[in-house]
This record gives structure tokens, C-alpha cells and sequence, in this order.
């Protein structure tokens, strides 16, 4: 039986982290008054859940814990997806993740990238 390199166990820790965290974050989205949840598809729900492990991994876990999911409007919910169309599979650039985590914050609500 092998053993589990330290860097490994960092690696699990960190995806058991980055999932457990996303997964709160749908479930606050899921019973958000304002989203309108049955009517998301399979795909903007898998997309969503890719676009916020890629949040979690960019901002880091104290301003995750300052997003309130749970008040995003109906607008927001779709600007988040909106914002992150096409990026499946790359990294957030800089710019989206800003625009991502003003929507998050309430600060604004950022018009959608194309």
C-alpha cells in the first residue's frame, strides 16, 4: 500500500474545500426567493457550478463568506451566467472575476460580456 504524498492530501483538502463551498453557495441560490431555480437548465446549472469553484479559487475564502447568494435577484442570476458564458474549462481573467464579485457584493450589477 502506498502512502498519500503531503502534497496530494493538500490537493484533496483543498477540492474537498473549493466543493463543499460551491455547494453551499447552490443550495443559498437554489432558495433564493428572486431566482427562479426549476426553470434553470441542466447545462447553466453545471456552468454555474463551474463559475463558482472558479470564484472560490480566485477571491479567496474570506470575501467568498461575504457573498449573500441567497439576495441575488433574478438579474443577477443571469448576469453571473451571462458573465461567465464561454469560459468553461479556463481560468477567469481578472476582469470577470471583478465584475463577478461586484455582482456578488450587491455593489452593482454589471451589464453581461458578450
Amino acid at each position: 500500500m502506498s502512502r498519500t504524498s503531503n502534497d496530494e492530501l493538500g490537493r484533496r483538502r483543498f477540492q474537498l474545500g473549493k466543493t463543499h463551498a460551491v455547494e453551499e453557495a447552490i443550495e443559498k441560490i437554489r432558495r433564493a426567493p428572486a431566482v427562479n431555480w426549476p426553470a434553470l437548465s441542466g447545462a447553466d446549472s453545471r456552468r454555474l457550478r463551474d463559475l463558482l469553484g472558479e470564484l472560490w479559487v480566485c477571491v479567496g475564502k474570506e470575501k467568498w463568506e461575504e457573498y449573500t447568494f441567497s439576495m441575488l435577484t433574478q438579474q443577477e442570476f443571469r448576469n453571473l451566467l451571462t458573465l461567465g458564458a464561454g469560459k468553461e474549462g479556463h481560468a477567469l481573467s481578472c476582469a470577470v472575476v471583478e465584475k463577478m464579485d461586484a455582482l456578488l457584493s450587491h455593489r452593482q450589477s454589471p451589464p453581461p460580456e458578450p
